[in-house]
């Protein structure tokens, strides 16, 4: 398996401790990994990728490196919905607020933001039904 990729190679490349991990989680169906790095630098954004996974876990490849709308200050967490792998939720303390995106297999998109200014806000999502 080649290499995978939490942030560019070639921003690792020019600022190798710019970037760190954050988050790992699997959807409900146990189909697909997402994951984030955030950015030791307010201001340059943090990354979401998706891994597609086989019916043992194992990854079986990237699906998509997108970066995020911030560094993801001590956050950038995401959380996909308890009853479908369509929905994750994605929070941000940088600049505090919450972000939705809808996934299809293949392309990730960000379809709603929500500002929450209240300090300590958006360490972690839980979703509610």
């Amino acid at each position: 398996m080649s290499k995978l990729l939490m942030s560019p190679t070639v921003l690792v490349e020019k600022s190798p401790k710019m970037y760190r991990a954050d988050v790992c989680t699997v959807t409900p169906s146990g189909k697909y990994l997402f994951a984030t790095s955030r950015s030791n630098k307010a201001g340059v954004s943090g990354y979401i990728s998706a891994f597609e996974l086989d019916p043992e876990g194992s990854i079986v490849r990237q699906m998509c490196l997108s970066p995020t709308s911030t560094s993801g200050g001590h956050s950038n967490a995401v959380a996909p919905c308890d009853w479908s792998d369509e929905w994750l939720a994605l929070t941000d303390d940088e600049q505090g607020f919450l972000e939705i995106y809808r996934w299809d297999g293949e392309w990730l998109a960000r379809v709603a933001h929500c500002d929450v200014k209240e300090p300590g806000f958006g360490m972690n999502a839980v979703w509610l039904d």
